[in-house]
C-alpha cells in the first residue's frame, strides 16, 4: 500500500475533483465558514444574563429579617450568613457542618490571632501533665521491651 492510502485525507477521501485533503482538522471547503461570517450568527440574545450575574443581583439585592425579636438588615447574603452562623453558634450541627468550610475557605486553615498564640496556666499545665504520661508510658514500653530481650531495664 502506498503512504497516501494509508493515512486519514489520503486519496480515498478527497471531495470533488481537486487534490483537497479532507480530514480531522481539514473540512470539506463546503463546509467551512465563509470570511466574514461568524461561527454562531445568532449569537448571544441581548438581556442574557446568566446564572453568574443573575446569583449576584439575588445576592446583593437589600434584605430585612426578623429573628427571635432582633432585625437583622442588609444584603440578601450577609443576612443568610448571619442565620447561618447564629444557629451554628446555637449548636446546630448542619449549621457548623455549612459553616466550618466557608471559614477555611475564605481565612485558610492558619490561625488568625496575631503574633504568637500562647496557652492559659490552666492549658499549659493540662498539656505538661499529658506529655508527661505519655513519656512514663513510652518508657514503660521501652522498658518491657528490653526486659523481653535480655537487656537491661
Amino acid at each position: 500500500m502506498s503512504e497516501d492510502n494509508d493515512l486519514p485525507g489520503g486519496p480515498a477521501n478527497t471531495a470533488g475533483g481537486e487534490d483537497e485533503r479532507v480530514g480531522y482538522g481539514n473540512p470539506p471547503r463546503r463546509t467551512r465558514f465563509r470570511k466574514g461570517q461568524s461561527g454562531n450568527p445568532a449569537g448571544r440574545p441581548r438581556g442574557a444574563r446568566g446564572l453568574r450575574n443573575d446569583l449576584h443581583a439575588q445576592l446583593s439585592a437589600r434584605h430585612m429579617m426578623e429573628i427571635k425579636g432582633r432585625k437583622i438588615r442588609g444584603t440578601r447574603q450577609e443576612v443568610a450568613l448571619a442565620l447561618l452562623t447564629m444557629r451554628a453558634a446555637s449548636g446546630d450541627l448542619k449549621a457548623q457542618a455549612l459553616l466550618l468550610p466557608l471559614i477555611t475557605q475564605a481565612f485558610g486553615f492558619e490561625d488568625r490571632g496575631t503574633g504568637k498564640g500562647e496557652l492559659s496556666r490552666q492549658d499549659q499545665a493540662r498539656l505538661d501533665s499529658y506529655l508527661a504520661e505519655l513519656e512514663e508510658d513510652h518508657a514503660r514500653v521501652a522498658g518491657g521491651a528490653n526486659e523481653e530481650m535480655g537487656g537491661e531495664g
